[in-house]
């Protein structure tokens, strides 16, 4: 399966309480502030800010990264 942008990510969500102790199937993490980034790696990588935009050219240390993976692959992050 190929995935190529733009991609809409899945937003965190607010709650009042955290799981109870001992639920099983029950993901969360915390929210951390800055900018929200999907890295499409491989020769040629794009960088989507969680609205579509593309960061490519005010993060260019992380394409290069990306480029030289050599593997195809998307990471979800947060800088």
């Amino acid at each position: 399966m190929h995935l190529s942008p733009p991609v809409e990510p899945m937003l965190a969500r607010s709650v009042m309480t955290l799981p109870w102790p001992g639920a099983k199937q029950v993901l969360f993490e915390q929210k951390a502030d800055g900018f929200r980034v999907l890295v499409f790696t491989g020769p040629q990588p794009y960088l989507q800010s969680r609205r579509g935009a593309d960061l490519g050219p005010v993060l260019p240390e992380i394409t290069r990264a990306a480029a030289a993976l050599g593997v195809e692959a998307v990471v979800d992050g947060v800088m």
